[in-house]
């Protein structure tokens, strides 16, 4: 009989993740940390499977342990940054933005969440200057929405300055 190792059970979490079953991923890796506590990738999952569930905070909670880990991964800091936005923790939120982009600049998905932090914020300019930035480097995002933040935003100087 084959002894299962904590691989097996993070690749099971990984499987159920990829069917939105995220209660059981989050089971399973849990699982697989109780053989292997450092593995990052379970923590991954974890706080990936917690932001599908909209539990912002132990999302968060999740990727900062990841990072213990794997300090220098942009795509973490961004997860981290987007669930901080979503806690409506929008200072902290652009930190770990800058953060992703002081180790990856050419991340792609970094923009687009400062820029919607910055949008949060009412820092339109900044924020159109990220979506920029985004589509400089990838041109082939999609669902990306520009126009409409364009239009907005140029909507709100007509009124600002019909004050």
């Amino acid at each position: 009989m084959e002894t299962i190792d904590s691989t097996d059970y993070i690749m099971v979490g990984l499987e159920l993740f990829n069917h939105c079953q995220y209660q059981e991923a989050i089971t399973a890796c849990r699982k697989g940390m109780l053989l292997e506590p450092s593995n990052k990738i379970a923590w991954l999952i974890i706080g990936d499977a917690l932001y599908q569930l909209n539990q912002y905070q132990e999302a968060a909670d999740a990727y900062d342990n990841a990072l213990a880990y794997t300090p220098k991964n942009a795509n973490v800091w961004v997860n981290i940054a987007n669930s901080l936005r979503y806690l409506g923790q929008l200072d902290d939120a652009l930190y770990a933005c800058t953060r992703a982009l002081s180790i990856d600049p050419t991340l792609s998905r970094a923009w687009i969440s400062k820029g919607a932090i910055l949008r949060d914020l009412n820092q339109y300019e900044g924020a159109i200057g990220c979506y920029d930035r985004a589509l400089e480097i990838d041109n082939t995002i999609h669902g990306f929405k520009k126009p409409k933040l364009i239009s907005s935003f140029h909507d709100r100087q007509i009124l600002l300055t019909n004050l």
